[in-house]
């Protein structure tokens, strides 16, 4: 295991403040794709994983709500951190096979994605994992406003697979 990948494992075991954001910088250089969005790891729990998205111009749609890709960005993210925090970014390797989004209002302010796992759940994933190559898992995160209404539901599905068995060209 690489030195930044064994850095970023302690990082993740943590739930304080500081290990917060600095695994939050770490994840913006590690995806850029998210970093313009100004996501906010507030909780990287055993039961959940919180992330704040901001509301501002750059996650703006054109009638002035939270832009629908920043909000399934937003769930995506999350649910793709319950995976790495029980399984690992180091023994594991995570692929968005499927993402689908209901929304239910506009977001206006702030938005906190939520997305949780349960110690059975994840123990079952273990378990197909020793006896199957690849394995497709449905996860889904709860997109909530400032007042705590739902914003959206993003359901994931992910493909995760072994990095010892996976084959690169």
């Amino acid at each position: 295991m690489s030195k930044a990948l064994a850095v970023l494992e302690k990082l993740m075991a943590r739930e304080d403040r500081l290990s917060l954001a600095a695994m939050g910088n770490i994840l913006k250089i590690a995806i850029p794709f998210n970093a313009p969005h100004g996501f906010r790891l507030r909780k990287l729990g055993l039961d959940e994983v919180r992330i704040d998205l901001p509301n501002n111009k750059l996650n703006h749609n054109h009638v002035g709500g939270m832009h629908a890709c920043a909000i399934a960005t937003l769930g995506e993210f999350c649910a793709g951190l319950t995976l790495a925090r029980h399984l690992g970014f180091g023994r594991y390797r995570f692929i968005l096979a499927e993402l689908s989004v209901q929304y239910h209002r506009q977001g206006r302010s702030d938005l906190t994605g939520v997305a949780s796992l349960t110690t059975e759940q994840i123990a079952r994933v273990k378990e197909d994992l020793q006896h199957q190559e690849k394995l497709l898992f449905p996860h889904s995160t709860i997109i909530t406003d400032a007042k705590g209404e739902t914003v959206a539901e993003v359901r994931t599905v992910w493909q995760i697979k072994s990095w010892e068995k996976v084959r690169l060209r």
